[in-house]
């Protein structure tokens, strides 16, 4: 059974002594117990103290973050990011301030509420701003971006918050600005431009917006999309009416510049053709010319030869003594030569003359 310590004898000298169970010897026996107790109490909890401070002393950083070492005891922060992953020592009540290191989304749209949402994302409703002319439209954007890393301690004296709630505080933060910048804009264009030059917006708010969260928040914006814009139902109408009145018109401009097309390619056509016509007729009668140049050329040189021809054939007439000048022979010789010119197949027909008739 075990021993209370009510009963003497659980008090009793260890080693020998007097063996005497009086009063003082039982409290000499008690303390020396409780000394020994408290011995061992002290080595446990520095021990555990001992865990308790390693295991407090470290942190981890995930792959997908950059972080920021905060002292607690001096109340700062470490100018240097840290942005290796892994277990790193952070000290006795020290922390790291998390921030994400890859692009992050900021959406101003309508979503489902099935939709799932990622915890580094940001969702908003649309944004609600007012066109130059007047106009009250909503606007469904939306832009991807990436935090500076060699400006996170700059970013966190800006916004501030704790261990857990940094994300948060510049999140709210550039909601706001962004809502700011786009709403600021939005009155240099029209209700028109919001539907015809959407592009162009789009362009300028990204520009914008890189500008203003680039210089106060150390963002960077890394792609900006504009959504169309929701007019009230009257002006949403009469945009419908207005782009079927242009399509109308269009189509008849269409139809016109086809029948000009048409006509002009007719017109060029007969032109060609007219042309081809000339320039035939202008051959055929070159060709002619020539023709005839080369006949005429040919037959003056044809009777050139025949005359001298004739020539030498009356002088030889003439020198040989047939007659004083030759010339009853060189007749006969011509029409000698007449009869072999000739054509035997061809008939000649003689006709008397025809004479006028009496008057009646």
């Amino acid at each position: 059974s075990s021993i209370s310590w009510l009963e003497p004898r659980a008090f009793e000298p260890r080693g020998g002594g007097c063996g005497c169970r009086c009063p003082l010897h039982i409290l000499a026996a008690m303390a020396a117990d409780l000394k020994l107790m408290m011995g061992g109490g002290c080595c446990c909890c520095f021990i555990i103290s001992l865990i308790i401070i390693l295991a407090t002393s470290f942190a981890k950083v995930e792959q997908t973050e950059w972080c920021l070492k905060y002292f607690w005891w001096s109340e700062s922060v470490d100018e240097n990011p840290i942005t290796e992953p892994g277990v790193v020592l952070v000290g006795l009540g020290n922390y790291l301030l998390h921030f994400p290191s890859t692009n992050m989304y900021c959406y101003f749209r309508n979503f489902q509420d099935n939709m799932q949402h990622s915890p580094d994302d940001t969702y908003n409703d649309p944004i609600e701003v007012r066109t130059h002319d007047g106009l009250a439209i909503t606007l469904e954007l939306e832009f991807v971006y990436r935090l500076q890393q060699k400006n996170l301690r700059s970013l966190y004296m800006l916004v501030g918050g704790g261990a857990s709630e940094e994300t948060a505080a510049y999140h709210r933060i550039m909601v706001n600005t962004a809502m700011g910048v786009i709403d600021t804009w939005a009155t240099n264009f029209t209700a028109t431009d919001f539907y015809s030059a959407r592009e162009q917006i789009a362009n300028t708010f990204q520009r914008e917006l890189t500008k203003v969260l680039s210089e106060l928040l150390f963002i960077d914006i890394q792609s900006f999309q504009l959504q169309p814009a929701h007019f009230p139902k009257q002006f949403a109408d009469s945009i419908v009416q207005t782009q079927e009145n242009k399509q109308d018109i269009q189509v008849a401009k269409q139809e016109q510049e086809t029948k000009r097309i048409q006509q002009t390619t007719k017109l060029e056509n007969t032109k060609a053709l007219a042309r081809k016509k000339t320039i035939e007729a202008e051959g055929e009668a070159e060709n002619i010319r020539l023709q005839a140049a080369a006949k005429n050329s040919q037959y003056v040189y044809k009777q050139k030869l025949l005359a001298e021809g004739y020539a030498k054939a009356l002088d030889h007439f003439s020198n040989n003594g047939f007659n004083a000048d030759g010339i009853d022979e060189f007749m006969q010789y011509l029409h000698l030569e007449a009869l072999k010119a000739h054509n035997g197949s061809q008939k000649l027909v003689r006709l008397a003359a025809l004479t006028t008739p009496p008057p009646r």
